[in-house]
């Protein structure tokens, strides 16, 4: 009897997962006109689970973006709304990312900002191509959706979710942006601890300068690029009375659920609210077995192993082939065999152990119990296949988060960074011999593997738990209060001064209280001292 109860109690629940995972209809916010392979990988490990369970996932971008690295199973239906570029420009676009995050490593203040000038109307130019487009409005609202999963970047697929009536969740590769971080969620985020910019070089032990420059981050330099960010977005909202009472922070900020790409393993600790979830590692696959040509490659370094170099899926190649040479020559000096994905010029330096190929299977080499170090320019979802495979890393950031990955690698003793732009041939040659011959490295990478590795349950499940806790609860009760303070409420600067403003009176009512008494002992004093009259 206790038999079949137990199996009928089996049942119930698979048939319970079963119509929670047919019930909900999720819409894939990608309404950017540029977004890069990475973040369409990450957005695919997030859904795909979800697909798996049975739910419906519809893309939502612009004709003609460039979606690649997003999986086949990571969506069941796509909706494109129209948009004035060709499939020629959108193509481009997509290209010329790579020479973008080269340009962010080599160039000046100014010409950066030059090239900041012209990325940032492409973070919103969809947005207002979508909320022209009054026909596929009319198809979104038809087609009821539960969710909306998105990249918060200007706050268009807030603003979409606060139009359509629907609620939203967001995903960011590893930290905040000037568009979404802890201030708009509502999270404590001490400035003497936790560094508030991906693109800074401070850890969570920062010097007094490093604080000052912290500060001036947060509540300057951020709300500066917050604001080109989201120029114009509120003219949407105000043509379509998207919520006029509120604010896109107030908006934006309204998210049922912020999932994170970062793992406490590498990550900084800090406070954190029930609905901030981490995911890192939810990108990394098993080890695949690698092609027989490259695996007779690897099985042949002997107890030497191998060393990987790449940059990632965006930049291919360092463009400079005099430092292209200088890696080739250090490469070809070493006991390890070297694979490399590199595309354009070959090295003349080359040597017989380096192996180039304009594609590496990265995770699975990541994987290999032969792999000795990795040099790569520090990508989120590299990172955590680094950190999940246990490789230490020399890392040679180019632009975006990488330089604050960098950080974190160097401050769990992992590994390094050099910069490309004042590497030599004999710093890259020192750098890579610390990290072959110093054995802390490959010692501190295996303890955040298996930090990274030791959860209650696999993190793509996580992801399905807290996700579908959403669509069935909502996320009022994961929220903190403090998103209904303003800011001098939530640091309490109204009570502190309050608070002094008393103690100043009583200060001022004792020091009232003293003069009086001091003059009434100075009056009888004087009353005393008179003679008396015979």
């Amino acid at each position: 009897m206790a038999k079949v109860t137990g199996l009928f109690c089996v049942a119930l629940t698979c048939v319970g997962l079963a119509t929670s995972a047919s019930a909900a209809k999720i819409m894939l916010a990608m309404t950017m006109v540029m977004n890069t392979v990475s973040q369409h990988i990450l957005f695919s490990a997030v859904t795909e689970p979800l697909v798996e369970r049975g739910h419906e996932v519809i893309l939502l971008a612009p004709q003609h973006k460039v979606t690649k690295g997003l999986t086949e199973g990571a969506v069941t239906g796509k909706i494109f709304f129209k948009t004035t570029r060709t499939k020629e420009e959108m193509d481009e676009i997509a290209s010329n990312l790579q020479s973008i995050s080269l340009g962010f490593s080599q160039e000046s203040f100014v010409e950066i900002l030059g090239r900041i000038s012209k990325i940032f109307p492409m973070t919103k130019e969809g947005c207002f191509r979508l909320f022209e487009d009054k026909e596929t409005l009319n198809r979104l609202k038809e087609e009821q959706f539960d969710l909306i999963i998105t990249l918060p970047i200007c706050g268009c697929d807030a603003l979409l979710a606060e139009y359509l009536g629907i609620p939203f969740i967001v995903v960011t590769p590893l930290r905040r942006g000037p568009s979404f971080n802890e201030d708009i969620f509502g999270i404590p985020a001490p400035s003497s601890y936790i560094p508030f910019n991906a693109m800074t070089t401070f850890s969570d032990q920062m010097t007094f300068s490093q604080r000052i420059a912290n500060i001036l981050i947060r509540y300057v330099t951020e709300p500066i690029l917050k604001y080109f960010t989201q120029k114009g977005i509120s003219q949407i909202q105000k043509d379509h009375n998207i919520r006029p009472d509120l604010t896109i922070d107030q908006i934006v900020g309204k998210a049922q659920l912020w999932l994170t790409q970062g793992d406490w393993s590498f990550e900084f600790a800090q406070p954190i609210t029930p609905n901030y979830i981490t995911i890192g590692g939810i990108t990394v696959k098993p080890a695949k077995p690698l092609p027989k040509e490259m695996n007779d490659f690897v099985e042949g370094s002997g107890n030497h192993g191998i060393v990987i170099f790449t940059l990632g899926s965006v930049v291919s190649s360092l463009m400079n082939d005099e430092l292209n040479e200088n890696l080739a020559t250090v490469f070809s000096e070493l006991p390890q065999r070297v694979l490399w994905r590199l595309k354009g010029t070959r090295p003349r330096n080359l040597g017989n152990n380096t192996l180039v190929s304009d594609w590496l299977p990265q995770n699975d080499l990541l994987g290999h119990p032969k792999t000795k170090l990795m040099i790569y320019h520090g990508g989120a979802n590299g990172i955590n296949e680094i950190v999940t495979h246990g490789v230490p890393v020399l890392l040679m950031p180019l632009a975006g988060d990488q330089m604050g990955n960098a950080v974190r690698v160097q401050a769990k003793g992992m590994g390094f960074a050099i910069d490309k732009n004042t590497l030599t041939e004999e710093s890259f040659r020192e750098a890579v011999h610390e990290m072959l011959n110093n054995p802390k490295y490959t010692a501190n990478a295996k303890k955040a593997a298996a930090i990274m590795k030791d959860q209650i349950v696999p993190v793509r499940d996580k992801v399905v738990y807290y996700i579908e806790h959403i669509l069935k609860f909502g996320g009022d009760h994961l929220r903190t209060r403090a998103l209904e303070l303003n800011f001098i409420q939530r640091e309490s600067i109204d009570v502190i001064a309050f608070l002094a403003a008393l103690f100043v009176v009583f200060l001022l009512t004792i020091r009232w209280i003293l003069l009086k008494c001091c003059g009434l002992c100075f009056c009888r004093q004087q009353k005393d001292a008179r003679p008396k009259a015979d």
